[in-house]
């Protein structure tokens, strides 16, 4: 009994739904995420984005944070940061600005 009680509690925890991602998880997280994960965090970005400008859609976010992600020196940074990286590669730059 007590055997087919642990190979319960091991098969719930495996079958268990991962916790979705979040802006504050490691980019090495995102690599993980499942698609569905990552298009949501795309999803929300290219909508609080889009009315600065429409280049800024969720597939935009979806590709840039993946590219983002794969550059090895970004593993200690979060998926916030690789956003932020993102909008500033969009944004135009003020001719004061050095």
């Amino acid at each position: 009994m007590t055997n087919r009680l642990a190979a319960l509690a091991v098969l719930a925890a495996m079958t268990a739904p991962a916790q979705a991602l979040s802006m504050n998880d490691p980019l090495t997280e995102w690599s993980k995420g499942t698609a569905m994960d990552r298009m949501q965090i795309a999803s929300r970005l290219g909508k609080s984005f889009n009315s600065i400008s429409d280049s800024f859609t969720a597939g935009y976010f979806l590709k840039c944070i993946d590219d983002v992600a794969v550059y090895g020196n970004a593993k200690a940074a979060r998926i916030e940061d690789a956003m932020r990286e993102c909008v500033a590669a969009r944004m135009p730059r003020s001719p004061d600005a050095e």
